[in-house]
C-alpha cells in the first residue's frame, strides 16, 4: 500500500521544465579602445565562447578579436580587440546560454579612441595552507608574455597561463617542486600588465605543502621616531630570507613555525630598520634614513 502511496504521488509530480529561451544580446558599448562589453538576458557559457562567434566589422574592414572572457557575470561578455576608432561598428555573432538554447544577436556601437587607464587587480590567488602551486586570477585579460616575481624560499617556477586572465606559477623540474615542510612566498612588485600595460600592484602572498600545518604568529609594528610607518615591506629573516609581508597600517605579520627569534628587516621608500623578534613580544622596530635595496636581499 505504501508502494502505491508513493508512486501515486510521484506521478502526480509537475514534469520539469526546460529552459527553451533564446541568449538574447541587450547591450554593447566599447570600455575603452581594447574593450568591448557585451550585456545578455541571461548567462552564458563560457565554455564555448569563441573569438570567431562574434564578427565586428566597419565597411569591409573587420576588427579583430583577440579574446573574450566574463566580466562581472556570465551575462556580461567583454572582447579584446585590436585598436578602435572613433566611428560606428556593426556586430553580428550567436553565442549559447547554459542550457545549450543557441541565441543570434545583430548590433552597433561607437568605437573609441580613449585608452584603458584602469590598473587590473586579482580577484582570487592560492594562500594558506594544503596549497601545492600558487595561482592568480586577474580581473581583466592580461599580458601573458610578462610576469615578474621574487620568491622565498628560492624555487624555478614557470608562469603558465590557462587563459588571459588565470596564471599559475608550475615547477620548472621535478626538483622544484614545494616541500611540505616549507612556507613559500611570492611577491609581485608591478611584475605583471594587463593588455593596455596598465601594470598591477604590489601583491604578497604565501602557501605550504602542509596538511597538518599549525603556524605561531608573529606580530611587530614598524616607527620612525614616534610615528607608524604606514606602509612598507617587511623581510623575515635567520641566516637567509625566510619571508615577506606588507606593512598595514603600520603593523606586520608572519606565521612562523618555531618560537625561536628571528630577525625582522623593514623597507619604505629611503628608510629601513632591523631589529630582533619574538613571538611573544610588542617587537617595535625602528626605521632610520638609510636606502637599501630590498631585491638584493631575498636571498
Amino acid at each position: 500500500m505504501a508502494i502505491l502511496v508513493i508512486a501515486a504521488c510521484a506521478h502526480k509530480a509537475p514534469p520539469l521544465v526546460k529552459d527553451r529561451l533564446k541568449p538574447k544580446l541587450q547591450n554593447v558599448v566599447a570600455l575603452n579602445n581594447r574593450q568591448i562589453q557585451f550585456t545578455f538576458s541571461e548567462n552564458i557559457d563560457t565554455l564555448n565562447l569563441k573569438p570567431d562567434h562574434f564578427n565586428i566589422t566597419l565597411g569591409d574592414d573587420t576588427l579583430q578579436i583577440d579574446g573574450l572572457y566574463p566580466s562581472l557575470s556570465a551575462a556580461e561578455i567583454v572582447a579584446i580587440t585590436e585598436m578602435q576608432i572613433d566611428s560606428v561598428y556593426q556586430v553580428t555573432g550567436y553565442v549559447f546560454d547554459t542550457a545549450q538554447n543557441k541565441g543570434a544577436f545583430e548590433a552597433q556601437f561607437t568605437g573609441t579612441l580613449a585608452p584603458d587607464t584602469i590598473r587590473p587587480w586579482i580577484i582570487k590567488f592560492s594562500e594558506g595552507p594544503r596549497q601545492k602551486e600558487f595561482f592568480f586570477h586577474f580581473s581583466e585579460a592580461m599580458d601573458t608574455t610578462f610576469f615578474s616575481y621574487s620568491m622565498i624560499p628560492k624555487k624555478e617556477l614557470i608562469s603558465e597561463w590557462r587563459n588571459l586572465r588565470v596564471c599559475f606559477l608550475v615547477p620548472a623540474d621535478t626538483a622544484d617542486a614545494l616541500a611540505f615542510d616549507t612556507t613559500y612566498y611570492v611577491y609581485i612588485n608591478q611584475g605583471c600588465r594587463d593588455l593596455s600595460g596598465n601594470l598591477l600592484g604590489t601583491l604578497v602572498t604565501s602557501i605550504t605543502p602542509d596538511t597538518a600545518y599549525k603556524p605561531f604568529i608573529l606580530k611587530g609594528s614598524a616607527q620612525i621616531n614616534d610615528s607608524l610607518m604606514i606602509t612598507g615591506i617587511a623581510l623575515l629573516k635567520r641566516e637567509t630570507a625566510l619571508g615577506i609581508a606588507l606593512i598595514k597600517a603600520g603593523d606586520f605579520q608572519f606565521e612562523v613555525r618555531d618560537s625561536l627569534p628571528y630577525t625582522v628587516e623593514v623597507f619604505s621608500g629611503k628608510y629601513w630598520g632591523s631589529a630582533t623578534v619574538l613571538i611573544d613580544s610588542a617587537n617595535i622596530i625602528y626605521l632610520k634614513l638609510e636606502d637599501r635595496d630590498i631585491d638584493n636581499l631575498f636571498n
